[in-house]
């Protein structure tokens, strides 16, 4: 797996190299043409009660070509009375919408995050782990810095440097399962060289109608570069998206394979529970190595900007990638209500599983 993993990066870097010498000579039209696309702001402000964070306020917003060469700035800023706080701020050029199905010779995204949670979990490892309600604060500070480059309308690679500095701690006494020798516990710093390469027939980054989206991910995690961890995390990743009667109505799916090699704290393992993976459960509930995870959702029309959304997640946490089997995988299904903007989607999900319900406000769809 090694070699593959080498393979990859090697051949994601050895493209980008041709494609910036291939194109030397030639004349680069993209940035005009992208500059052309008109100026657009989207904004939204979240008021939420939750039993465990408290009243909790903030709102996202993004500016699309303020500054006529098709960028976009992305700001998210929300806080809670008992449970968290949590800023970004995102910068991309060209925008990740401006730029879906075009062959451009470069783009640059730089993303800054800080998410604190007083009340975080950790059930142990592998996918009979057992529930608990032991909660403990965790923050994490990131920076992520991607250049990218499709090489044609459809195929499209990055590479970028990841920068993680997270902080576990007031554990003791709470958690009996979580020591300090379990990786990750107390005040870490992940870097990692990150490589991306998928194809992408997608209509949209923002709301997909239809077509796939298929890629292959590769991060290498090293002490060599600064950071406090060795180790190697690769995924597969294959979403199909499908129209039902009309343009409005989609039935959208997805395939994800992860695996995770060397040493790595606990958090930056292979994750199944909250609400990009499995939505019935709590964040973090399975951690090991691998994991796979389905979901298929049928999204349809409400009223205007409102739509509505009916979704089934499927998967399991495996010790390696050579044990996966399709037998004692989590299930959980729900619905939810998505209100679409010009620039990105809302989205709000209840999940239901045999551990009870949860509920997920948050900016974009699942997948």
């Amino acid at each position: 797996m090694n070699k593959i993993l080498k393979c990859i990066t090697t051949s994601v870097i050895l493209l980008f190299l041709c494609q910036y010498a291939f194109s030397a000579s030639k004349t680069d039209t993209t940035g005009q043409e992208m500059s052309a696309h008109k100026s657009s702001s989207s904004a939204f402000p979240v008021l939420i009660y939750d039993s465990d964070i408290g009243f909790g306020l903030g709102g996202k917003g993004i500016i699309k070509n303020g500054l006529k060469h098709g960028e976009s700035s992305d700001l998210i800023i929300f806080g809670s009375t008992k449970g968290e706080q949590w800023y970004v701020f995102a910068f991309s050029i060209p925008d990740l919408e401006i730029r879906q199905g075009t062959a451009y010779s470069k783009a640059f995204d730089l993303k800054i995050e800080f998410d604190k949670f007083l009340k975080s979990n950790f059930f142990g490892f592998g996918n009979y782990s057992k529930n608990n309600d032991w909660q403990f604060p965790k923050e994490m500070t990131k920076l992520e810095l991607t250049l990218g480059r499709a090489f044609t309308e459809r195929i499209i690679g990055e590479i970028g440097w990841l920068f993680d500095h997270t902080s576990v701690y007031g554990y003791e006494g709470i958690n009996p399962i979580l020591t300090s020798e379990v990786p990750g516990t107390g005040e870490h710093l992940t870097t990692c060289f990150v490589t991306k390469l998928r194809w992408d027939t997608r209509d949209s980054q923002i709301h997909p109608h239809q077509d796939w989206k298929i890629g292959f991910n590769c991060d290498i995690a090293s002490k060599s570069l600064g950071g406090d961890f060795d180790f190697q995390r690769y995924r597969l990743e294959i979403n199909r998206y499908q129209k039902l009667f009309s343009a409005a109505h989609v039935l959208a799916m997805r395939f994800w394979l992860q695996q995770v090699k060397g040493t790595a704290p606990y958090y930056e393992q292979s994750i199944i529970g909250g609400g990009w993976t499995a939505r019935g459960f709590k964040a973090d509930r399975f951690i090991d190595r691998t994991l796979t995870i389905s979901s298929a959702e049928y999204r349809f029309p409400i009223y205007k900007r409102i739509g509505g959304i009916l979704f089934v997640d499927a998967g399991r946490v495996y010790s390696d990638i050579k044990k996966v089997t399709w037998h004692d995988w989590k299930t959980n299904g729900g619905g939810g209500l998505r209100y679409y903007l010009t620039n990105f989607v809302v989205r709000l999900d209840v999940g239901v599983s045999g551990e009870g319900s949860r509920i997920f406000l948050n900016f974009g769809q699942v997948f």
